[in-house]
């Protein structure tokens, strides 16, 4: 699959082999650009509206209206999507507080930031134009009522798309000195199918990252494969409606610190015990 996605890159460019190849990306003027095409071309943004039913479910039923609840006197949510691809994940979120909230919408400060390092997949999500693929779990009912159909595509409706904005962003940013400051104080985030990228190590690094980033009674979804045992350190797991769900330690948890090891006492008499009658 690499392969494959350097070489439309090398036949975009005209470029003769891989040597060449990496002289662009080594340029410092054209370098920037390509690694951002580059980093289009392999990662995966396969994505659709209600992905995972028991986490929207979970949201649905308990994560959004607990927020909503604790948030009434502000009347203000901060949500982001972290690896958003072409939007259908923010968009559900924002489909669901239209549908929770009602009429007292309009009294809500509501921000859903979606962020991604493919800008093309940026593009497209600003757009608010989806194939059937990305509508495939949603019921007629619900494609009628949320998007108007253009030809074989349908265009998300205008109240739901106006609650998301998008924005390129690298989550390895987080982790550097120049960190985006404007990141922070989220109540709920969503980083969904994004750790499989990263070195078991830095994935430990990011989780921790994320979860200093929400509010004390926030939450944070991670993709059904992507739970590890080390983000109980700092993050505390709940199950709910079958979805499994991270909220803020108050403090880190302090591993116990390892005993030294001792070799086995023997006993000082080398005489075995007696062996039982035979019957």
């Amino acid at each position: 699959m690499l392969w494959d996605r350097l070489r439309r890159r090398l036949q975009a460019l005209g470029l003769a082999d891989l040597s060449a190849y990496m002289e662009r990306l080594e340029d410092e003027a054209a370098g920037p650009a390509e690694w951002r095409r580059l980093e289009g071309e392999v990662t995966v943004g396969e994505t659709y509206f209600l992905r995972y039913a028991e986490q929207f479910a979970a949201l649905r039923e308990t994560i959004l209206p607990q927020l909503i609840e604790a948030r009434r006197p502000s009347r203000r949510l901060r949500i982001w999507s972290a690896g958003c691809s072409t939007g259908a994940e923010p968009y559900s979120v924002a489909i669901l507080l239209h549908e929770l909230l009602g009429a007292q919408l309009a009294d809500w400060r509501i921000s859903i930031l979606g962020t991604d390092i493919n800008e093309a997949a940026l593009d497209r999500a600003t757009e608010g134009l989806f194939g059937p693929w990305a509508l495939r779990a949603l019921s007629p009912e619900q494609k009628q009522a949320w998007f108007t159909q253009e030809g074989r595509h349908h265009r998300l409706r205008r109240p739901f798309r106006s609650l998301v904005r998008f924005r390129r962003s690298n989550l390895l940013d987080l982790l550097g000195q120049q960190a985006p400051l404007d990141l922070n104080e989220f109540d709920l985030i969503l980083c969904r199918n994004v750790l499989i990228y990263f070195h078991p190590d830095v994935v430990e690094q990011l989780v921790d990252v994320l979860g200093a980033r929400l509010n004390p009674d926030g939450w944070l979804l991670l993709g059904h494969a992507e739970p590890n045992l080390a983000f109980e350190r700092t993050l505390r797991a709940e199950t709910v409606a079958g979805a499994t769900a991270y909220r803020r330690r108050e403090a880190p948890l302090t591993p116990a610190p390892e005993e030294p090891w001792s070799p086995p006492a023997f006993s000082e008499d080398p005489t075995p015990a007696p062996s039982p009658p035979r019957k």
